[in-house]
């Protein structure tokens, strides 16, 4: 055989180098020529020892050619003394990583296997080894060089992997997350009416039971991750109400539209209760909620995002009364009453006068007459809402009746829907706007 001057470090010694030719290199030899054989009895003892993992990859013959290419390199860094650390992956090895991505077989399935066959290759090494040393020193020095050797291959290969599956995921998630987005942008702006091309380019199965809902953060937040956060919530969201996926879409840099989407029909007094319940425990501080109806198919899926995109308006309208929670439901009034905030606000102010006013008397007079009238003028169901005597009561509402300047009784639906309206538009300037 002819010599070679090793590039690996290991082998450099006079004895390592020595052993290298002798017993290494003649194994190595063995190795490339049983190649075939090997990477079938490879391949075979995975399937058997893994079937239920193995299933997730249906080309056998692509696995036998892989692991053929990485038994084949083996041998050739041993033959040529190559530094083990220094490899690039075989072409079939590497396109087989990058197809575990597109379906959707993760790493740990070949990295589990990979390791597996390690063993089997030191076994079988391992074997030609102790039948090729001429003596136990020898034995020992090629043992030891081979341990190391095979544990950098190893080590080198799976690092190798790594990247390879993460560049390719990354690439993957970047063209179903485009795609996905512009598929969502064509359905809620109306141009999408094929419920079968639209969930096969947002790979996402538009055509179930939707339940639409936008999550945002109420305050300004450092957080590097806050679209993926927000994601979870609606995630968890989904959860709550039982069923089997959710989609995202994000609404700029701290809120994401979501659907939390199923095969069976869902119940807006269930689904709002069942929310309701799990967000008391379940939804974390600085988050805010807003659901939609639930809907079917692409007009639901874009119905039920629309009425979030209400009642989030609603919320944001009264801040300072929002709850964690805002469903379309509750405040479908509030919302179409303040599709233009600014006349919403002037009619306010035209209707309540005086009880408008910013001012805390104001303010909890307002409240006690609105109250008093939804309460259908029944003072002591108004006293215990407003946990006050019913004597306050009268005389709250006698108050607001001075400053109103005229009887309760006088315009009464207008003067419900202002009192209303007070908390959404109490923020809102009502001259803006008079001179367009």
């Amino acid at each position: 055989m002819t010599e070679l001057e090793p590039q690996w470090a290991p082998m450099r010694d006079a004895d390592a180098k020595r052993v290298w030719h002798e017993v290494l290199q003649p194994v190595a030899l063995q190795l490339r020529e049983s190649s075939a054989f090997l990477s079938a009895e490879i391949v075979r003892k995975v399937r058997a020892e893994g079937a239920d993992l193995f299933t997730e990859v249906p080309d056998t013959h692509e696995a036998m050619s892989s692991s053929e290419e990485i038994l084949r390199l083996l041998a050739q860094i041993i033959l040529t003394g190559a530094d083990p650390s220094r490899i690039e992956l075989p072409p079939a090895f590497a396109a087989m990583i990058r197809g575990a991505v597109w379906r959707h077989v993760p790493l740990s399935f070949h990295t589990q296997n990979y390791r597996r066959a390690h063993q089997d290759v030191w076994q079988w090494m391992f074997n030609r080894v102790v039948e090729t040393a001429p003596s136990s020193a020898d034995l020992v020095i090629a043992v030891d060089l081979l341990t190391i050797l095979l544990m950098n291959f190893v080590d080198r290969s799976l690092m190798i992997a790594d990247q390879v599956h993460e560049a390719e995921r990354n690439t993957w998630l970047q063209g179903a997350a485009a795609s996905r987005a512009a598929t969502i942008d064509d359905v809620l702006a109306g141009r999408e009416r094929d419920v079968g091309a639209a969930s096969a380019r947002a790979r996402y199965d538009l055509g179930r039971h939707h339940l639409g809902m936008i999550a945002w953060l109420d305050r300004p937040s450092d957080r590097h991750d806050t679209l993926s956060y927000l994601s979870e919530v609606v995630a968890g969201v989904g959860r709550s109400v039982g069923v089997e996926s959710s989609v995202t879409h994000p609404l700029g840099s701290s809120a994401v539209a979501g659907w939390a989407s199923g095969r069976r029909p869902l119940d807006a007094d269930t689904v709002a209760r069942q929310v309701l319940d799990s967000s008391a425990t379940g939804l974390p501080d600085g988050v805010s909620l807003s659901l939609g109806e639930p809907g079917q198919s692409l007009d639901g899926f874009r119905r039920s995002h629309l009425e979030a995109g209400h009642a989030r308006r609603v919320a944001s309208l009264m801040s300072s009364e929002a709850t964690a929670v805002t469903t379309y439901g509750d405040v479908a009034v509030l919302a179409l009453c303040t599709a233009d905030p600014e006349h919403a606000a002037r009619f306010t102010a035209r209707t309540l006068g005086r009880l408008a006013e910013p001012d805390d008397h104001a303010a909890r007079l307002a409240e006690t007459l609105s109250v008093y009238l939804s309460a259908r003028r029944n003072r002591a169901g108004a006293a215990k809402r407003l946990s006050v005597h019913p004597n306050t009561v009268s005389y709250r509402v006698r108050q607001a009746e001075e400053l109103l300047g005229r009887d309760i009784d006088e315009n009464s639906l207008e003067l419900r829907i202002a009192l209303s309206l007070l908390p959404a538009v109490g923020g809102i300037d009502p001259t803006r706007g008079l001179d367009r």
